[in-house]
């Protein structure tokens, strides 16, 4: 890891960390119920999805390394969309703009959000270069973050395939 790379991780958890403090004390600053039940609704979503995320890379890491070889992720959220801790991420900190409701969450988050699609433009170029043709198939196949087009991509792809064998 560089030190450019460390230091824009300690950059990011900073002002990661300055948006929690800043929806903690600006909780539901414009007095809006439902933006804030819409904002729980998302952040619920946001963690599970991060979770699941998490396990499924974790999994296919163990697979991989038993079979001595590296390759990328493609089972579990990895099959709905390339890059699910990164939305899971946007969600929780769209999610945590929405449930404060003030300007210094909307300033924060938006340069956090920043942050995150200018991590995963620089992700996928690295694993292009360790991965090459098959990433690039991957990519074709899989939405970037857009979890309904990765939804709908699965369910016709499952029915192709159940027309095929059957």
């Amino acid at each position: 890891m560089t030190k450019l790379h460390l230091i824009g991780h300690i950059v990011y958890a900073g002002l990661y960390g300055i948006l929690i403090a800043s929806a903690i004390s600006c909780y539901n600053s414009a007095n809006l119920a439902e933006l804030l039940y819409a904002g729980w609704a998302i952040l619920t979503f946001g963690i599970i999805f991060l979770l699941w995320s998490s396990k499924s890379r974790k999994k296919r890491y163990r697979e991989n390394m038993s079979k001595s070889r590296e390759t990328f992720v493609e089972s579990g959220t990895y099959a709905f969309v390339r890059h699910p801790e990164f939305l899971s991420h946007i969600l929780i900190i769209f999610a945590l703009i929405v449930i404060s409701q003030h300007w210094i969450s909307l300033a924060v988050g938006t340069i956090l959000i920043v942050l995150l699609c200018l991590a995963m433009v620089e992700e996928e170029r690295r694993n292009i270069e360790k991965f090459g043709d098959a990433y690039k198939d991957y990519m074709k196949r899989v939405p970037r973050i857009n979890l309904v087009a990765g939804i709908v991509r699965q369910m016709r792809s499952g029915r192709g395939n159940k027309r095929k064998s059957g």
